[in-house]
């Protein structure tokens, strides 16, 4: 059990571990750019061979990052005398004889630490209400967060606090809210690890606890697995295939205030002889927001179950076998055929709402938070401006955009087959441009009205002008919806600003 004391007496355990190197630079200089797994059984070799030299950040590594056994000599000298027995009063670590272990992960993550639980003791393995670290939803969501000042941030789910905390730097308050109450305990501490005193931590299902409540901004990293029973907290809803994202979506739009967003990472179930997008845009109707449902990735339903079961489960292999049989055979009754993975964000807007799926394969990136308030900026510009005010506009190519050619060699010189143009800030967004579509773009720099700029193409060539404008309006628009030219009142930095 966790006992938080005051900011002050663990400001001292922060010191001590940046003093060491533990933070997110040290350990990637001393373990390289890898992803520690939950479950080391193969990694260990690696990571003990990296940590072999016992250092003081070697030691405080084995300890409190990969959960093995050091000495009390060893414990006593990364941390000192006086911070040891401290670290075990509150719960961090406990001495058996001459060894020392730690009953929480320690987890640097961007600029705060986090105590979450240590998923190599066996005990918290098998907990339904063990409280994860940081995970790949975890960055993903934190990624995708808009970042603008806020009034008031909901943290919906908050597990260890992570996102709650990263909201406090730019909210004037925070609410973080759990089902869970050892994860409200985990999450007081780290509160007070990190020296945040604006969160309200309040334990409740759901949007149970928070009638007439409204926030500028809620983000949700939920259960979302699509799995045959509630086993973990952190993990399954409980609830058949994808209906608890579904609740979600349906119960938020109530919370938000005008022009807020809820952004969150949700798995969505695809049926056999369905229209996923179809699916999910029943899902927004009547909400009175405007919704945008970036797909990351897609498992047929054998490969998600395999994935799940070998990631989250600490099991032999009869065990396993038993366990992907049981989501197997859940996910055929359910007819899905396969898992979609991805983020979304809804805004509340009075009007007429839109909706709108893009498949963005990959990572979402440290930019793309930014990268989805511009896309929202763009849309309202658009949807604002008829084709006639468009060809007055001085557009300009985002500073984001590069152009990557293909080429072959013909005839003893390369020739380019293809071109695309794509963002480097932001999720993977391309697209394909012919060479008359390239010149256009280079030419766009703010300095000229966009019909002065299809005329010459079409005196270029050769072509009526008209007839150029009427094909070339809709494709700037999606370039422009894409974020890859801007208006000269709009610029990337205004997203962030």
């Amino acid at each position: 059990m966790l006992v938080t004391p005051g900011s002050q007496d663990l400001a001292a355990l922060r010191k001590t571990l940046q003093e060491a190197g533990y933070d997110e630079q040290g350990l990637l200089a001393l373990l390289g750019a890898t992803h520690l797994p939950e479950r080391l059984d193969t990694h260990l070799p690696h990571l003990l061979y990296l940590t072999r030299e016992g250092k003081r950040l070697d030691v405080l590594v084995r300890l409190f990052l990969l959960g093995l056994t050091v000495t009390h000599s060893e414990a006593e000298s990364a941390l000192g005398a006086d911070l040891l027995p401290a670290c075990a009063g509150w719960g961090l670590i406990e001495r058996r004889g001459d060894a020392v272990t730690a009953c929480v992960r320690l987890t640097p993550f961007r600029s705060l630490l986090l105590a979450v639980d240590q998923p190599q003791r066996p005990e918290i393995a098998r907990r339904t209400d063990q409280v994860m670290g940081v995970t790949p939803s975890t960055v993903t969501l934190a990624n995708f967060t808009l970042r603008r000042p806020v009034r008031s941030t909901l943290d919906l789910g908050t597990g260890c606090g992570v996102q709650a905390l990263l909201a406090a730097a730019h909210s004037e308050r925070v609410v973080a809210t759990d089902c869970n109450p050892r994860a409200l305990e985990f999450a007081r501490f780290n509160l007070q690890l990190n020296n945040v005193d604006k969160i309200c931590l309040i334990q409740g299902d759901r949007f149970e606890p928070l009638s007439g409540s409204k926030f500028d901004l809620i983000v949700v990293n939920p259960p979302f697995a699509i799995s045959p029973a509630l086993r973990y907290y952190y993990r399954d809803s409980g609830e058949p295939a994808d209906r608890f994202a579904e609740t979600l979506v349906r119960e938020a739009p109530e919370f938000l205030e005008e022009g807020g967003f809820l952004q969150m990472t949700l798995d969505w179930a695809e049926r056999a002889g369905e229209d996923w997008r179809d699916r999910l845009q029943t899902w927004f109707a009547g909400s009175g927001c405007d919704a945008w449902v970036l797909r990351q990735s897609r498992q047929t339903a054998p490969i998600y179950a395999y994935l799940w079961v070998r990631d989250t489960e600490p099991v032999g292999p009869e065990q396993s076998g038993r366990l992907y049989r049981e989501w197997m055979e859940y996910l055929e009754r359910e007819r899905i055929e396969a898992v979609s993975s991805g983020v979304l964000v809804m805004r509340r807007r009075s009007g007429r709402n839109w909706t709108r799926f893009d498949d963005v394969p990959g990572q979402i990136g440290p930019e793309t938070g930014r990268w989805v308030e511009l896309g929202f900026r763009l849309r309202d510009y658009l949807e604002s401006t008829a084709d006639d005010e468009l060809l007055t506009a001085r557009l300009r190519l985002s500073p984001d955009a590069r152009l990557i050619e293909e080429s072959e060699a013909h005839q003893g010189r390369w020739r380019t087959t293809t071109a695309h143009i794509r963002l480097s800030a932001g999720p993977t967004c391309e697209g394909r441009v012919d060479a008359r579509i390239r010149g256009l773009l280079a030419r766009m720099d703010g300095r000229q009205q966009l019909r002065d700029l299809l005329v010459h193409l079409a005196v270029e060539l050769g072509v009526a002008p008209d007839k150029v404008i009427a094909q070339a309006l809709p494709l700037v628009r999606d370039l422009m919806l894409r974020g890859f030219l801007l208006p000269e009142s709009l610029s990337p930095d205004d997203a962030s600003a």
